[in-house]
């Protein structure tokens, strides 16, 4: 009888809890803004409450620059979908952080019958986002469709999607309103408007206004 109170008691607790379920990762909390397609903040609630606000970036994944209309697409998706809600999150175990110090992880949200939405694969499948397998993190985003990636998918390590990102002709440009740059032969430079182009001189000059290099051409 004893062991029967106790459980009903706890009972109310795990249904209030919005992430009480069958969690793949390390933490889970609230998502406060919403970056871009790829990049959200996320306030932790589980894991380590040291960690507090922090800003994650969506493993293997890779949304238009936000100067582009497919990158506003690809934001206004993604806030729809996540803003405000309860997230869980797998953390990569390898690096843990990206060189712009943000978390990489996969991001679940939990559906209406209690089971898990990798949100990292719905952002490919609605075709806001093409998949960038990187290989120094934990992930394979085979996994995501029990290893078989629909021929419909978007893939930078195929042919021909991410030729230009090994391109470096040696000019550098960027856009107003964004804060990436980029080689002039980078494949986002051609979704740049012409009245938002800014010409840099080095890397160290766009730097130096507060730039940060595009991930699909890196330049210096």
């Amino acid at each position: 009888m004893r062991n029967e109170i106790i459980l009903i008691s706890i009972l109310p607790a795990l249904l209030l809890s919005p992430l009480v379920f069958a969690a793949p990762g390390e933490a889970y909390g609230i998502v406060t803004n919403v970056v871009d397609g790829d990049t959200i903040h996320v306030q932790i609630q589980g894991y380590d409450s040291r960690i507090g606000n922090i800003t994650v970036r969506l493993a293997d994944v890779d949304s238009p620059e936000m100067s582009t209309p497919k990158g506003l697409d690809s934001r206004n998706y993604a806030y729809q979908v996540l803003n405000g809600s309860f997230v869980s999150l797998d953390l990569d175990d390898d690096t843990g952080k990206d060189r712009y110090c943000r978390w990489v992880a996969v991001v679940f949200l939990q559906k209406q019958d209690g089971t898990l939405a990798n949100f990292n694969r719905m952002l490919v499948d609605s075709g806001h986002a093409c998949i960038w397998d990187f290989k120094n993190n934990e992930f394979d985003p085979a996994t995501w469709w029990n290893w078989t990636i629909p021929s419909t998918a978007c893939r930078k390590d195929s042919p021909g999607i991410n030729d230009s990102g090994s391109c470096s002709d040696g000019s550098l440009v960027g856009s107003t309103s964004s804060r990436k740059y980029h080689y002039s032969c980078c494949q986002w430079v051609k979704e740049i408007s012409p009245g938002n182009v800014i010409k840099f001189n080095s890397s160290q000059d766009a730097r130096n206004q507060g730039y940060v290099p595009c991930k699909v051409c890196s330049p210096p």
